[in-house]
């Protein structure tokens, strides 16, 4: 196993190993501050410039600040579950950790960043907690609000864990109307060859192109050329299905694509 590849598998199992230690076998039970107070971290929000969460270590005990600028409760509690990542993972890596919305992104994020969002999406969405029926099923938008709503989670952190942990052949990405910002994809072998630069621009035959201008939150999947998301990778003859949603209030659209033929 790659260096990689195996930082991100011990985050994974670290986080499955919190939730055994502390016995929770069910959503509601991943109640973060206590978890936190427990591990001797107190948790408070309040203001914070140009970042989403910042983590103090002194000893034992620790702090971890959220934003008050966050919103969505799903945001703050991933950016908890984040914090607790470094915690638990990095103590000889820094002593205080100052992240951003960017650094809960895992795209082009440093290690240890990405280390702390594969733990941080473990503990709150773990596989085991999740329906398989929603992982074998063809792909759906009411599978992500579900994830969502169960786990108390948000939209995005949903639709980025059920990428990663579904049978199926599909990948997410985040747009912003004219170009992608970051994507995710399925990591089966069948999806191995399909990668798209963070700056790509978009295609006026995507979905996410007319959903940025039109906002129709048309949620349900429709087929679109091969062309509109791959247009430097040979078309091999898949099908390729997209729904897209706007994410309010920020300037962003998230497509899912599904490959059924790749399946």
């Amino acid at each position: 196993m790659p260096p990689e590849e195996a930082r991100h598998f011990l985050a994974a199992a670290r986080a499955r190993k919190l939730l055994e230690q502390y016995g929770i076998t069910r959503p509601a039970q991943i109640c973060l501050e206590d978890i936190a107070w427990d591990l001797g971290l107190e948790v408070v929000i309040g203001p914070l410039k140009g970042a989403e969460a910042h983590l103090v270590r002194v000893g034992e005990s620790g702090a971890i600040t959220i934003s008050d600028s966050i919103p969505e409760e799903g945001r703050r509690r991933f950016a908890i579950a984040h914090e607790l990542g470094h915690w638990l993972l990095h103590r000889e890596v820094s002593q205080a950790f100052l992240c951003t919305a960017t650094d809960m992104r895992d795209y082009r994020a440093s290690g240890p960043e990405l280390e702390a969002n594969t733990f941080a999406s473990e503990l709150l969405i773990p596989k085991f907690m999740v329906d398989p029926k929603l992982l074998t099923a063809e792909p759906e938008f009411a599978t992500i609000l579900k994830i969502r709503d169960e786990f108390n989670v948000t939209l995005t952190a949903a639709a980025v864990r059920y990428v990663g942990i579904t049978r199926q052949p599909v990948m997410v990405i985040f747009s912003d109307g004219e170009q992608v910002k970051w994507m995710r994809r399925n990591e089966s072998g069948s999806m191995g060859d399909l990668w798209m630069d963070s700056k790509q621009p978009l295609s006026r035959d995507s979905c996410a192109y007319h959903e940025a201008r039109q906002g129709g939150n048309n949620q349900v999947m429709v087929e679109v050329p091969w062309h509109a998301w791959f247009p430097t990778t040979p078309f091999c003859g898949d099908e390729v299905f997209e729904f897209a949603v706007k994410l309010h209030p920020y300037n962003t659209v998230m497509s899912l694509l599904w490959l059924p033929t790749r399946y």
